[in-house]
């Protein structure tokens, strides 16, 4: 059975031995591990991991020198190196000193309710003072907590997400000791067999179901939290505990569609059915009209890796729950790098694009300026330059300082948008492909060399001169065209009609100035009411509609700048998600993307 590390410093506590508690703080840029934790004792010897490698030999080194002073902690922290590049990542470690009775005592709960799969919060408060709290389901507590603590661990129980939070006032690590993902194997054969000794290795709790006895035994799941035997699973639900965590399995001819059916009918998150690709097709064919319970289904169950043996399909299978457990792609990391993808601009249009590359698991990264002159402000990610975060269509955007920042966030599914307009993080990302969705109507810097695949939206550019694609932008039969060699059809000047109105829609500075508005978008407006000011000369609005983009007040412009747009269709008209023009135009975008890798 494999030693915790709670379990390794509650030993240690319990022989009065003293020893060393090591765990990420945070990191930033690249490092092996952006989560972990490792007790080192007097000796040396290290339980639990932080990545390996010269990371946890510099924390090993530094625990025995902590353990030889009478400090009581270290906050250090160490630079990654990778190969030729000195400064590839900083991870910040805290060594705690575990020499005293109150911290022997505290990590001996700790252990108890983890040994007990109690769901709980380790806080390691770094300011106003060095302590270590607790807090467990039910509201049990380990030391003496700050009230900041209690509220945000209890923040941190219910969305299951570890934290670091730094403020003048305060600063504390919150980590999850005991993952609350759990997992149900239903039926108790050779393929359930193996995938439960694999769930244990990586830390999942099992529990199983059978019909037969000689099935569901201890000496078969001898780390199983519970092994109910029931003629059905609809009788043996009543003694499971299954909740949005639980992955479940089916793995036997003894519980069929129905018992597919009841366990999506519940809050779990997978639910993997052992079957061939003719069962597939007929347990999707009876959630036909539930796309929610489809998304949860999968059959055949695991990861294409060539799983033949029972091992190697718990491997498959436990690949995939982790997969979907942590929301990631399941592709290879060697192609992570293939996957990224920076794009110049994020306003309305761009926007579309982007959300739609994110969606298809495309890591995204966002250069924008400081000052953003986008006015769908609310469709576009380029207002994170303001808001500092912003969230479009449930996919959220945040501005940050660098290209570590920029990663980091990329691991935490969040769209980083970054201010740089000249494109200098070019050569440190060294992105598969270079978006140019600014929308300037002229290049701005572009060039076909900047990435193996160079995407430009709209006028201004020659497919083959400044990028490998154009991809038209104007509405009509046009819109989306892929353009390999010549340009979009040049910019008129006119919108577009929507509702039988072009120019009418749109408004225009009518002098240089700071331009600022009381209104806001979404809001209904007439014709003649005046919207917005640019050194105090009033802008009315020429139709009545709803006002779908304004400009960010306190913007210096020049004379007939954009600066609003109105939307004819009145109070029908959607302000709060990407347009269809946008999505078609990332349509196009995808598909030349697709295609350039699935060739290369």
């Amino acid at each position: 059975m494999n030693t915790t590390v709670l379990q390794q410093a509650a030993y240690l506590s319990e022989h009065n031995q003293v020893f060393v508690f090591v765990i990420i703080l945070k990191t930033e840029g690249s490092a092996s591990r952006s989560q972990g934790t490792m007790v080192v004792d007097r000796e040396g010897a290290i339980t639990g991991t932080i990545g390996g490698g010269e990371t946890e030999a510099y924390a090993q080194r530094q625990a025995l020198i902590l353990l030889s002073t009478q400090e009581r902690s270290r906050h250090l922290m160490f630079t990654v190196q990778q190969g030729e590049i000195q400064d590839a990542g900083t991870v910040h470690l805290l060594l705690l000193a575990c020499t005293s009775e109150s911290l022997q005592k505290a990590f001996i709960q700790f252990r108890s309710w983890e040994e007990h799969q109690l769901h709980h919060v380790m806080g390691i408060q770094l300011h106003p003072s060095l302590s270590l709290m607790g807090l467990c389901e039910g509201g049990a507590t380990i030391g003496e907590v700050h009230p900041n603590f209690l509220e945000q661990a209890k923040k941190a129980l219910e969305d299951e997400s570890p934290r670091y939070i730094e403020t003048p006032s305060w600063t504390c690590h919150l980590s999850i000791p005991v993952k609350a993902h759990n997992l149900l194997l239903i039926g108790g054969g050779h393929v359930n067999q193996a995938v439960a000794h694999l769930a244990h290795t990586v830390g999942l709790p099992t529990q199983v179901v059978e019909t037969r006895c000689a099935f569901a035994t201890e000496e078969l799941f001898p780390f199983a939290k519970s092994r109910i035997v029931a003629p059905t699973l609809k009788e043996a639900l009543s003694e499971m505990h299954i909740n949005r965590h639980t992955a479940c399995v089916i793995a036997s001819h003894a519980f069929d569609e129905e018992s597919a059916r009841l366990l999506l009918e519940r809050d779990i998150t997978y639910l993997g059915v052992l079957g061939s690709r003719h069962k597939a097709k007929k347990l999707a064919a009876s959630f036909a009209g539930h796309p929610e319970a489809l998304h949860k289904l999968h059959c055949p169950i695991g990861l294409d890796i060539g799983s033949e043996t029972p091992q190697e399909i718990a491997v498959s299978v436990i690949a995939e729950i982790m997969k979907v457990f942590h929301q990631k792609t399941g592709s290879s990391l060697r192609n992570l790098g293939r996957k990224v993808v920076l794009v110049r601009g994020g306003g309305d249009l761009a926007t579309g694009v982007i959300l739609r590359l994110h969606r298809s698991g495309y890591r995204v990264i966002v250069l924008e300026t400081e000052q953003p002159s986008v006015i769908r402000t609310t469709v576009s990610l380029a207002q994170a330059m303001y808001a500092g975060t912003v969230v479009v269509e449930g996919i959220q955007g945040r501005r940050c300082a660098n290209i570590k920042e920029a990663f980091n966030l990329l691991e935490v599914n969040t769209i980083p948008i970054l201010a740089d307009p000249t494109m200098e993080c070019l050569q440190e990302i060294q992105p598969v492909c270079l978006v140019d969705a600014i929308m300037a109507k002229r290049n701005l810097g572009t060039s076909i060399g900047d990435a193996p695949l160079v995407i430009a939206l709209g006028p201004g550019f020659e497919a083959g001169v400044d990028a490998d694609v154009v991809i038209e932008t104007k509405r009509g039969h046009s819109l989306g065209r892929i353009i390999r060699a010549g340009s979009a059809i040049p910019n008129t000047g006119i919108p577009g009609l929507v509702d039988g109105f072009g120019k009418e829609r749109v408004l225009h500075s009518p002098k240089a100035g700071i331009f600022n508005s009381n209104l806001t978008i979404g809001e209904l407006v007439h014709a003649g009411q005046v919207i917005a000011t640019v050194d105090a000369e009033p802008i009315t609005a020429p139709i009545d509609g709803k006002l779908r983009g304004l400009l960010n007040s306190g913007l210096y412009v020049s004379e007939h700048f954009k600066v609003a747009d109105i939307d004819p269709r009145g109070a029908e008209a959607d302000h709060t998600t990407v347009s269809e023009k946008a999505y078609a135009i990332a349509g196009a975008v995808l598909e030349v993307l697709d295609g350039f890798l699935n060739r290369a």
